[in-house]
């Protein structure tokens, strides 16, 4: 009996440390692929609402930089689809440099041009993930102008032009 013990604790061990050896293996070839989507902000808050749309056509492109010089050593270049999700393929371990995802041109350059200042990082190295995607916050482009619906959406949010909970300042008694 402590034979056969033995012998499958030998088995499961083995299958183990191969399955570690796979999953090391598979990263080791430094290809990446970074995913995220562009919208089109008409409330120019920097974040997506209920009546933000995802842009087909928008132009982004991944730079990555050296942290000391931060000259850039490493770029790709995307289009959006239907939806306004991009994906990028990357090659190489990026892990000692600052790497980041931002809009270039706008599909809507006279009703949505406005390019937002956030950028989305990403870390491109293998970091013990299990996966090759790597997810990268929204980006986009903003209104010239708000459209007319967005108090009403902020609103609804709790965010507020002028907000009621702050107490107006106490006036001066007469004398």
């Amino acid at each position: 009996m402590a034979k056969v013990f033995a012998l499958v604790a030998s088995v499961l061990c083995l299958l183990a440390l191969s399955g570690f050896a796979h999953a090391a293996g598979k990263k080791k070839d430094g290809k990446f692929t970074v995913e995220g989507k562009v919208y089109c902000d008409p409330c120019r808050v920097q974040f997506v609402t209920k009546i933000s749309q995802f842009l087909e056509g928008a132009h982004v492109v991944l730079l990555c930089k050296d942290e000391e010089t931060g000259n850039v050593t490493y770029s790709v270049n995307g289009q959006s689809g239907k939806d306004g999700s991009y994906s990028l393929k990357v090659e190489g371990d990026h892990g000692d440099e600052i790497c980041e995802v931002k809009v270039a041109t706008s599909p809507q350059p006279d009703t949505c041009g406005e390019a937002m200042d956030e950028t989305a990082p990403v870390t491109l190295t293998d970091n013990g993930m299990s996966t090759d995607i790597r997810y990268a916050n929204y980006i986009g482009f903003m209104k010239k102008d708000p459209d007319a619906e967005c108090p009403k959406v902020l609103e609804e949010l709790g965010i507020y032009a002028d907000d009621p909970d702050e107490e107006a300042a106490p006036e001066e008694p007469e004398n």
